[in-house]
This record gives C-alpha cells, structure tokens and sequence, in this order.
C-alpha cells in the first residue's frame, strides 16, 4: 500500500516514488485476456494546503494483453500523467493512496486492446491473420457483409398491397 505520513508533507511538498507489488492494488478480476505486471511504478508529490493535502504525479504498469482483432498477444503500458487527488487530514495520520490510483489505473484501461492501429485482424473467411499474409478471400468476389443473411430474406424489397 502506498501511504503518506500527513506530519511529513508540507507546503513546498514531499515527492514519494518507487514500484508497489500490483497486488496490494487489489485489482480483482479485470478480465481474462489482461496479464497483470508484478509491481505497479508511482511518482507523486504530496502537499500540504488549506484543508488537506493535494496529491499529484504519475502512475503506470504494463500489462499483457491480447489484441481483439488479430489475437497477438502483446504488451501495453498504461500511463496515468496526470493523477491529482485531495485528501482531508482532519484526524488522520496517515493517508492510504492506493485506492484512488488503482481507480486512475481502471479508468485509463483501453475499452478494446488493439495491438496497433494499422491492424487488419483475422479474415472472417478462412480465419487467417491478414497482417501476416493476404489470403485472398476479400478478393474472391464474395461478400463479407454480416447483413448477408438477414437480406436473403428479402424485407427490404417487398412492396405494400394497397388496402380498398
């Protein structure tokens, strides 16, 4: 757990960094296709200012993953630049971080994990990676199209019979 002593911090601010085990984050579940790293890096200044302390810095890991177009598995950093949290001292000595940089964390998770931009994933044909070689079924004249079921069914050429 990342935690500050709220009798070290002051004005001019305290900077704490290092690596924590991603363990102690608790991430939980996230999902099947993600690896988590063994330790999560952080690099935050604590401050004491009117009515608390304001936390601010930087948190990231990288994590393995597998691209949802392609199936490669790869690496992807996760990079929170700008984590900024305030605290209420009131009576505390101490204050936990790591639930709010988790968060920082969660949020900053892609929705879909690509493994680039340019990449052409598997062909819905014959099911081959078309990063690596074209295999020539988009070229055969047949349509891809998921709709091809649903307008073999013909609802959109039907015409209305006129009621007297």
């Amino acid at each position: 757990m990342i935690k500050v002593s709220v009798n070290q911090v002051d004005v001019d601010g305290v900077r704490f960094y290092g690596r924590e085990k991603a363990s102690e984050f608790q991430f939980g579940a996230l999902d099947s296709q993600i690896t988590l790293p063994e330790e999560v890096e952080y690099d935050v200044t604590a401050t004491l200012v009117s009515g608390g302390i304001l936390v601010s810095g930087k948190v990231g890991m990288s994590i393995g993953c597998q691209c949802g177009r392609c199936l490669k598995k790869y690496d992807h950093m996760i990079a929170c630049d700008e984590v900024c949290h305030f605290y209420e001292t009131g009576s505390k000595s101490e204050i936990d971080l790591t639930p709010e940089l988790r968060e920082d964390i969660i949020i900053s998770l892609p929705q879909n994990f690509i493994c680039s931009s340019e990449c052409r994933g598997l062909c819905p044909i014959c099911g081959k990676n078309r990063n690596l070689k074209d295999c020539g079924c988009s070229s055969s004249g047949t349509d891809t199209s998921c709709w091809n079921e649903l307008d073999k069914l013909g609802f959109g050429n039907r015409t209305r019979k006129k009621r007297k």
